[in-house]
């Protein structure tokens, strides 16, 4: 019985450890036309990281706009004919279950047109671990009774993601709970 107990903290404690809900555009009211080519919601996109799992949300005002996932070549042109999907609902929320480009349009005449469009491109499962090699070797003065058989290998540093940590956190968490069964 403690253990069922156990497994159900920690599932709730690591609910969130994989995905995030990302506002489209970082506030509310952004899936419009942008009012400059400097306010586009790609270069918003360039600079955020996505992966398998994210979910993006929509605030926007759904008497006249709508969200449209289409293929690249129907984003490219704005084609509006063929969705993939299409949302109307002023507070849509899509998950991002693969790895790749996504693309969406504004479902309305001529928004796409003007600019009211969105490109994300999810990360890999791979790019959430990262490598980093180990500083450059420092030169060290040797006594003569030190044993040359041991070598030193070169260090590889592993970087934790966000899930990592918040499962590491829950396992520590729920340690002293386990020394109770």
């Amino acid at each position: 019985m403690v253990k069922k107990g156990l497994v159900t903290i920690n599932t709730q404690l690591c609910s969130n450890c994989n995905g995030r809900e990302i506002l489209v555009g970082g506030k509310s009211n952004t899936w419009k036309v942008p009012e400059s080519r400097d306010e586009t919601l790609n270069q918003w996109s360039g600079r955020t990281r996505f992966k398998i799992g994210d979910s993006l949300l929509w605030k926007y005002n759904a008497e006249n706009d709508s969200v449209l996932q289409v293929r690249q070549k129907d984003y490219e042109r704005c084609d509006r004919s063929e969705p993939i999907r299409g949302y109307k609902d002023g507070h849509t929320n899509i998950e991002l279950k693969r790895s790749g480009p996504f693309y969406f349009i504004s479902g309305e005449e001529g928004h796409c047109q003007r600019g009211e469009k969105l490109r994300v491109v999810v990360l890999s499962p791979n790019h959430n671990r990262s490598v980093v090699d180990a500083p450059a070797p420092v030169n060290i003065v040797l006594s003569p009774n030190y044993n040359r058989s041991v070598a030193a290998a070169p260090l590889k540093a592993h970087i934790m993601n966000k899930g990592s940590l918040n499962t590491a956190w829950s396992l520590l968490l729920l340690l002293p709970l386990g020394l109770l069964v």
